[in-house]
């Protein structure tokens, strides 16, 4: 079997994106997230800003997200 490819240089390619998207959905679930609100937006932010630093496992990717303190790393909504 042919293994997808995944990004080694940030750069996210379509597997990466089905990857992201999949743990970003797991996360928003196991803590009640609601798709679309702020707090989602923080979520899927950080989940890019992970992937773009180097982060490419899905288990150290979704250990961090799972942790739940998104702003505190430094991203934060914009204000209104």
């Amino acid at each position: 079997m042919i293994k997808p490819h995944v990004s080694e240089s940030g750069l996210a390619y379509p597997d990466d994106l089905v990857l992201l998207k999949r743990i970003y959905d797991e996360v928003c679930e196991e803590r009640g997230i609601v798709l679309g609100s702020p707090e989602a937006s923080d979520l899927a932010i950080e989940a890019m800003r992970l992937f773009s630093a180097g982060v490419f496992d899905e288990v150290a990717i979704g250990r961090r997200l799972r942790s739940g303190d998104v702003e505190s790393r430094g991203v934060q909504s914009p204000s209104p």
